[in-house]
């Protein structure tokens, strides 16, 4: 499940800091907060660089779970997800007086208020724009990465298989899965490595609906992204093409003649051939790439 940071009771860059986890907010503690972290949270949130805590609780006290304790990051950590804290617990804190309360030091500029942020250049954007694969030759072949938080961030490779390389190519418009690749086979990523562990069942329509674990430790980094190989076509289309084509050759208004209709026979046959010949050179174009993605 995705998770979403925002600072409550306060403005856009002040407030009470809250995680939605398990589909809760929960407030989260204070223990070993230092002023890094809570610039982490601040850069997190398009707030600054900067920040720290405030010790005065101006901004009231949570009343859902205390998710987490004892987060520790580090100057090159973006995102709190990427630093380290104690397990998911709802009850992390020992009493409410451990909350979190962070004022920023900058502030954001021209976004919207929203909790999750808002895909390229759209104030709104489908499952399909928030998915992409980079690094490969076309846009059906590449490492897989996510749009999560305001940034682009890549998949841990762990358990990943073609069930789920099946789920990205088909939502991409890319056909099926050549071949689920790991171990970074098309570069590693930078930025943020947002999921690990997905499991789909190869049904699903987008990545979305399957299960997958936020990553929120050490346990994985760029050197494991996953990657894929997609046929890049699709069937359907192809279907489209040729039904369309027919219907062209068998409606009369299309056609000024019984000669001409003689002549675009012929010529309706190899567009069909060319369209098979397409496809064949597609999927032996995958298996290429995946031979050079194998070799490194």
């Amino acid at each position: 499940e995705f998770l979403a940071l925002r600072l409550v009771n306060g403005s856009d860059c002040a407030g009470r800091l809250e995680v939605f986890y398990n589909g809760t907010w929960g407030s989260v503690c204070s223990n070993r907060m230092s002023q890094l972290a809570a610039g982490t949270a601040c850069k997190h949130l398009g707030c600054g660089d900067s920040g720290e805590t405030a010790s005065d609780f101006r901004y009231g006290r949570g009343s859902g779970p205390t998710w987490l304790d004892h987060i520790e990051c580090t100057k090159e950590h973006s995102s709190l997800w990427q630093c380290q804290s104690d397990p998911w617990n709802p009850q992390s804190c020992d009493n409410r007086a451990e909350e979190t309360h962070i004022s920023c030091h900058g502030r954001k500029e021209g976004m919207s208020p929203t909790t999750f942020a808002e895909c390229p250049n759209s104030s709104s954007c489908s499952d399909r724009e928030k998915l992409r694969v980079t690094g490969g030759e076309d846009g059906c072949s590449g490492r897989v990465e996510i749009w999560h938080q305001g940034s682009w961030g890549t998949v841990c490779d762990d358990s990943w298989d073609m069930a789920d390389a099946n789920v990205v190519c088909k939502q991409l418009g890319c056909g099926s899965a050549v071949s689920a690749l790991s171990e970074a086979a098309f570069g590693e990523g930078t930025g943020p490595i947002w999921l690990e562990k997905v499991h789909c069942k190869g049904t699903e329509l987008s990545l979305w609906d399957c299960s997958a674990q936020p990553l929120l430790s050490k346990n994985c980094d760029h050197k494991e992204d996953a990657a894929v190989n997609c046929s890049g076509y699709s069937p359907l289309g192809h279907q489209a093409l040729y039904l369309l084509l027919l219907h062209f050759h068998s409606d009369p208004s299309h056609h000024p003649a019984a000669d001409s209709t003689r002549i675009s026979t012929p010529v309706i046959i190899c567009i069909i051939l060319g369209g098979l010949l397409c496809l064949v050179l597609a999927i032996l174009a995958g298996q290429i790439q995946r031979a050079r993605a194998q070799q490194r």
